[in-house]
């Protein structure tokens, strides 16, 4: 049964269909929309309460057909057009941490990022494995790589385990290579009586034959966010144009490993001590330099 904009609006994610029309900001710029594979709508970021029927209460349409991702951005009265052809698409990330939820697509011109209420994770990885079925289907993963034969699951802390169980739960295949739990460290430069030192984020490395996977939590996207965060980070081998290891320029007591894909870098954080995480991430950098 369909029922207004208004009538309907809260923090959903609506796939377009006869109940749940485009929004009319965007209806001149959706061209053919019955010939996407996925088709929906992002809500503003507002509480019920403050909505209007006169306003124009979404933010994005996002539609994933069988080349790429097209995403539409309101701007005031007018509409944005950005898109991503799933050859380009060097990685997808979830950033999610309570009802926040932070949806980022990596291509070829830098990265595009969707914020959603985690209320409708389920459209956004909808959307995520239509982009991760386009990879190549054959195995693309370098041999040779070192994984940290002494860890196994038991060993991981709740948050990051959970993840784990997500994943097997939604047909993810993964290998266990390296774990780097939450730790704390200075600010480089920094290291007075008074500093605190700051919380680095937990990274369980993982890969399958098509993929490196990234599960990492325990840091917050802002200052003041609560700490048990939850993300996740998917890069096709095929986009993984190279990775750094070496001695951080942020941090007094901490390596920086960098992912390089073709319009951004990724990075995570590692203890030097952690011989197990070290021994992978230096395996993954010499299966995949950096060419200059």
């Amino acid at each position: 049964m369909r029922v207004s904009e208004y009538d309907a609006f809260g923090p959903w994610i609506y796939e377009i269909d006869e109940d749940h029309p485009l929004p009319p900001l965007f209806v001149p710029y959706v061209e053919h929309p019955e010939t996407y594979r996925m088709l929906f709508k992002l809500p503003r970021d507002i509480e019920r309460r403050k909505a209007t029927p006169d306003m124009d209460l979404y933010d994005y349409v996002v539609g994933a057909d069988e080349t790429g991702i097209r995403i539409w951005s309101r701007r005031e009265k007018a509409v944005d057009t950005t898109s991503i052809s799933f050859v380009e698409t060097g990685g997808v990330r979830l950033y999610q941490r309570l009802l926040k939820g932070v949806c980022t697509l990596y291509g070829r011109e830098g990265a595009v990022t969707l914020p959603y209420n985690t209320v409708s994770a389920d459209a956004i990885w909808k959307l995520l494995d239509l982009v991760r079925q386009s990879w190549p289907s054959e195995s693309t993963c370098p041999k040779g790589l070192v994984p940290d034969l002494a860890l196994t699951e038991e060993k991981v802390d709740i948050w990051l385990f959970n993840q784990l169980r997500d994943l097997r739960d939604r047909g993810v295949a993964f290998e266990l290579d390296a774990y780097q739990p939450c730790w704390s460290d200075f600010r480089a430069g920094r290291r007075f009586p008074w500093t605190k030192p700051e919380e680095l984020a937990g990274t369980l490395y993982l890969h399958n034959d098509r993929e490196l996977l990234l599960l990492r939590s325990g840091k917050p996207e802002k200052k003041g966010e609560q700490k048990y965060s939850a993300e996740f980070t998917a890069i096709p081998w095929t986009s993984l144009k190279g990775v750094t290891l070496t001695r951080s320029g942020d941090y007094a007591g901490t390596l920086a490993a960098e992912f390089h894909l073709p319009g951004s870098n990724l990075r995570t954080e590692v203890e030097p001590a952690n011989g197990g995480a070290v021994r992978f991430l230096e395996s993954l950098a010499e299966k995949r330099p950096l060419s200059v």
